[in-house]
């Protein structure tokens, strides 16, 4: 026997000896239990961990099942929409997959790529707006859900109704359905729409077949309690909402808004700016002030204003998430609907303020503040850790301080005549012209 089998044969007795104590030594099989079972806590903490706070990260797998669940009730006569045969099809819009960099994300937008170019797909709620170089992007709308005779969500009502002694779903008369789109249209928004706008609105189909007119009676309705589907509808010749391309069931397609980009580094340790990413940060404030001019003149409000949410459609400004925009008229009769409030964030929704009464500790004052005010706030002034796009060490002195008359309006003349909280018309024109100014100045350097 060579010493290398010597060796070998030593080491396999310790390696039993080893594993004979470890194997029978209480202590260690304790400690082997123990660890095993930290082990184990981490793994479902981590998981847990990953669904409460990672729930909302998108896969292109999801993306596609959902396609899929949408296209498979559009065969089975579940669903119509005059976009389903494009949709199913495969060859016309495929491609579908996550966001690029989601900033906002909502897990049911996505994107994919229609006929020769590629498109955003954004699904049901809010989502992150993204391009690509050299791609364009469109929006599609989920519901959260999908089966037959259902609603998209708690909030929606349903359009059918159930006979208890027959078990039979009754739905009303095209005439019917008509007549109750009116009325939830005037009642939500204070319009009163002709016959045309709301044929067009409706666009029901399949009205020689039973079972489908249903369905699209079924999937128009629920399309109608969906504000940004609705106020796209309502006010698409106007453009200052995306435009809605197509609908498949409860689904809605609209166009593209690029991203408007702005220089992040600012936010850290310094607000040093290059000149170029200066004037466009110039040159989009114009835009949203020329867009706050559109909102003012058909009377929305918005509630809920984000940097990331301004987007650009054919050099005209828009804003792609309309969950929180209504019309005035709807916003207050929200803040002032009598509940109950200790403060006067109680009478708030989101960033639409209101006051609370004191005496009566109910919500009575209607919208205090307005768009002018929110976007100054939020968007050009910003705060000392995220600085607004005109804070920057650019900007001038005056420029700064009409922000901040802007952004918190006190003296008669900056306070908006119908909202004691928002900013006045001549304050806008202040601002303006300042901008215009600076532009202007900063264009006449770069080529004298």
């Amino acid at each position: 026997m060579t010493i290398s089998s010597n060796s070998a044969l030593v080491l396999h007795g310790r390696f039993k000896n080893m594993t004979r104590r470890f194997r029978f030594s209480p202590r260690r099989r304790q400690y082997c239990v123990l660890t095993s079972a930290v082990v184990l806590l981490m793994v479902v903490l981590g998981v847990m961990g990953y669904l409460l706070s990672g729930m909302h990260y998108c896969f292109d797998v999801l993306v596609e099942w959902k396609i899929s669940k949408i296209c498979n009730q559009y065969y089975t006569n579940e669903i119509t929409g005059y976009m389903c045969p494009e949709l199913c099809a495969g060859d016309t819009i495929s491609e579908f997959h996550c966001p690029p960099a989601p900033q906002t994300f909502n897990p049911n937008r996505f994107l994919a790529r229609k006929a020769q170019q590629f498109v955003v797909v954004k699904v049901m709620a809010s989502g992150q707006l993204g391009t690509h170089s050299n791609r364009t992007y469109l929006y599609l709308f989920f519901p959260s859900t999908h089966k037959q005779h259902a609603v998209p969500d708690a909030s929606y009502e349903k359009l059918s109704w159930i006979d208890s002694h027959r078990q039979e779903e009754h739905f009303p008369t095209e005439a019917e359905y008509v007549g109750i789109v009116r009325r939830y249209v005037e009642l939500r928004y204070n319009l009163q729409l002709p016959f045309d706008k709301l044929a067009s609105l409706l666009k029901l189909k399949n009205k020689n077949n039973h079972i489908l007119f249903r369905a699209s009676m079924r999937n128009s309705w629920n399309l109608i309690q969906n504000n940004e589907y609705l106020l796209s509808r309502l006010y698409e010749e106007k453009e200052i909402f995306p435009q809605v391309y197509g609908t498949c069931g409860d689904l809605f397609i609209t166009e593209l808004l690029d991203t408007v980009e702005f220089d992040e580094r600012r936010y850290h340790f310094t607000n040093h700016i290059d000149l170029s990413k200066w004037r466009y940060h110039l040159k989009v404030a114009v835009l949203i002030l020329d867009y706050l001019d559109e909102m003012a003149q058909n009377r929305f409000q918005m509630c809920a204003v984000l940097l990331a949410g301004f987007g650009i459609s054919d050099s005209r400004m828009k804003y792609h998430d309309l969950r929180y925009i209504s019309t005035e008229a709807s916003i207050d009769r929200q803040l002032s609907d009598g509940r109950w409030c200790a403060a006067d964030a109680d009478c708030s929704y989101h960033d639409c303020r209101s006051r609370c009464n004191t005496t009566s500790r109910q919500c009575t004052a209607g919208l205090l503040n307005n768009n002018l005010q929110i976007v100054c706030e939020k968007i050009f002034r910003g705060t000392a850790t995220e600085p607004g796009i005109l804070v920057t060490e650019k900007s001038p002195a005056r420029l700064l301080r009409i922000l901040d008359r802007c952004a918190q309006p006190v003296s008669r003349s900056d306070v908006d005549d119908a909202r004691p909280w928002g900013a006045s018309r001549m304050l806008k024109k202040q601002l303006y012209n300042e901008l215009t100014g600076i532009y202007e100045q900063l264009a006449s350097s770069l080529y004298s």
